[in-house]
């Protein structure tokens, strides 16, 4: 390892921002000025291997049109090299949706920022290996990559595949017991309730393997209800894009309460990387909005469980529709309905 005082080579993985849904974005002229990653004014996570640094890169990304942009960016290239106090010129060129781009996506939505120097590292390491295909030829450890770093960005990356994030046009919905955002089931106490929900993309298409997070508050003293009573807190959307949650309406809860489910999830979608124009140089991916390199979007959907006493009549339910609360139950087959001010 070398000095801090001595001039890196930067080993850049590029961030390359993937176009959201069939947006194109044509290229756009970019000057990008390395700042020295060394100097912990500059904000970024990484570690020295070797000579190179492996991390996140501070860049300055400018045009004739626009304002100077401070942000940090990966290499895409493992046997490249950029450096510290340099200037280059490069196209933001779009990047189309494939499985490596949506496995980037999924690592700048959940693994971004790092932690600590490590796993800026590891996040480096884990976008070598995955773009493959973008780059146009297979990652392969370098000399001076150290063996635990390697190890720590391919465990990484293979957590990576197959993995996807919300975007922007998206379509994420209750599908059971609920259909619609803000509705509302009927449970006892003791009872669970199983929830299931959906994402597809704007064209109906299922979005799989994102990330869901769930949570349940019970009011009205905003309870926040455990693991015991929310299973799993966490789940991916299977291939048909749906998700799975129970829900435990806890013992002891009074007549009256409510429990608001939440079903929530984020994207960062890489929209345009860097493309040097010196093919020596590393291409970069950039982190944030600037100059749209990427687009981020959050979205939640809420769901209720009221809780109500047993009742001879049977099984209820609850519709929530333009602010009132309809009663349903089933009794000889037939459905009556109660209006609830």
């Amino acid at each position: 390892m070398h000095k801090a005082s001595k001039i890196v080579s930067i080993v850049l993985l590029s961030l390359l921002c993937a176009s959201i849904g069939a947006v194109v974005y044509a290229q756009t002229q970019v000057s990008v000025y390395i700042r020295n990653p060394l100097n912990i004014s500059n904000g970024a996570n990484g570690v020295v291997s070797g000579n190179c640094w492996v991390g996140e890169i501070p860049v300055t990304v400018s045009n004739s049109t626009e304002d100077p942009q401070k942000t940090v960016a990966y290499c895409m290239n493992f046997d490249k090299t950029v450096y510290a106090g340099h200037t280059y010129s490069s196209q933001a060129t779009a990047v189309t949706e494939s499985v490596e781009w949506k496995a980037i996506s999924y690592l700048l939505t959940w693994y971004q920022p790092p932690a600590d120097a490590n796993a800026a590292a590891a996040n480096q390491v884990a976008i070598w290996r995955l773009l493959n295909e973008t780059r146009g030829y297979d990652y392969n450890k370098m000399s001076w990559l150290t063996t635990d770093l390697d190890n720590a960005g391919s465990a990484l990356a293979d957590e990576m595949l197959n993995k996807d994030v919300i975007r922007e046009g998206d379509v994420f919905e209750w599908i059971e017991p609920v259909t619609t955002n803000q509705s509302a089931v009927a449970a006892e106490p003791g009872e669970t309730i199983a929830f299931k929900a959906k994402l597809t993309d704007a064209y109906g298409t299922p979005r799989e393997g994102v990330k869901i997070i769930f949570s349940a508050v019970l009011s009205p003293d905003n309870v926040e209800l455990d693991a015991a009573n929310v299973y799993p807190a966490e789940a991916h959307t299977g291939s048909d894009g749906i998700v799975e949650v129970t829900v435990t309406v806890p013992d002891g809860v009074t007549n009256g309460d409510r429990i608001e489910v939440v079903a929530s999830t984020k994207g960062v979608v890489p929209q345009m990387y860097m493309d040097l124009d010196d093919e020596r140089r590393q291409d970069l991916i950039g982190v944030g909005t600037t100059f749209e390199l990427t687009v981020s979007t959050n979205v939640c959907i809420l769901a209720s469980i009221l809780v109500i006493p047993e009742v001879a009549f049977g099984t209820l339910t609850v519709g929530v529709v333009c602010g009132f609360a309809f009663l349903f139950w089933k009794k000889g087959g037939h459905f009556k309905r109660l209006k609830l001010n």
